[in-house]
């Protein structure tokens, strides 16, 4: 194993005055607009400037994600500590028609660890990601199952790249990696329909816990797990808790 890089991964975990239900892909979409409502002079948390309102295109560095109830916020890199300096405690947010206070937020921050491997890491694509736009959709559309195989993979090379370059990391040699399963998955993203894919890939990067890539990861998509097997490396987590518990 070729060690690339170490970033800083905090993550928060909000808990509410009562219970939420819905689908987690409603859910995120709601828990990211109502923080960027929240904090929205601070740009890391809706990827556009303040002053213009344009979007910047980067790699977000903090995400959003829902599990079993409770609202994920991810932040990497220096939005780690932003993160962990917010007061989360008595929050209030609008998601969707219900307004909730946060009463509990577990603090946790590690360090991903980003390596080459000696041998081939086996991945399963946790939440739906997004690969294509309008463009080489259509395209992708034309082709014979195969060249959507080979199309297929070398987006998703590309993206993963692209997700690396984001966090500043370089991958030194070629980026190998190719499906070994995968699955069509429609997907809804700023009123549109897209098409996402789940399913399972190997690849010579060693990626840690809390990776995402494709469009959209700031949305909740694209977010990928290590299957047994697999390379895994992170750091302890250290963690700490906001509470109005007594």
């Amino acid at each position: 194993m070729h060690p690339l890089a170490q970033i800083p991964l905090a993550q928060v975990e909000l808990h509410w005055d009562r219970a939420l239900s819905g689908g987690g892909e409603t859910r995120t979409r709601q828990l990211r607009g109502a923080l960027a409502t929240a904090f929205r002079e601070d740009d890391l948390f809706h990827q556009h400037d303040p002053l213009t309102g344009k979007s910047l295109y980067r790699y977000p560095k903090v995400q959003y994600r829902w599990h079993d109830g409770h609202g994920l916020i991810l932040g990497w890199g220096d939005a780690a500590s932003r993160l962990l300096g917010l007061p989360w405690l008595d929050l209030a947010l609008r998601l969707g028609e219900d307004t909730v206070s946060v009463t509990d937020a577990a603090l946790t921050l590690t360090h991903g660890q980003f390596a080459i491997g000696d041998r081939l890491a086996y991945y399963r694509i946790q939440t739906p990601v997004l690969l294509f736009n309008q463009d080489n959709y259509r395209r992708y559309r034309t082709l014979a199952e195969r060249e959507r195989r080979d199309e297929r993979d070398r987006l998703l090379i590309a993206h993963l790249l692209t997700a690396l370059r984001g966090l500043d990391i370089e991958f030194k040699g070629q980026l190998y990696a190719v499906f070994t399963q995968s699955i069509g998955h429609t997907c809804h993203y700023k009123g549109e329909s897209l098409l996402g894919l789940r399913g399972e890939f190997v690849t010579n990067a060693i990626l840690p816990v809390g990776f995402a890539f494709g469009h959209a990861v700031s949305h909740g998509y694209g977010e990928v797990i290590a299957m047994p097997g697999a390379p895994r490396k992170q750091e302890p987590a250290k963690s700490s808790r906001q509470s109005l518990a007594n």
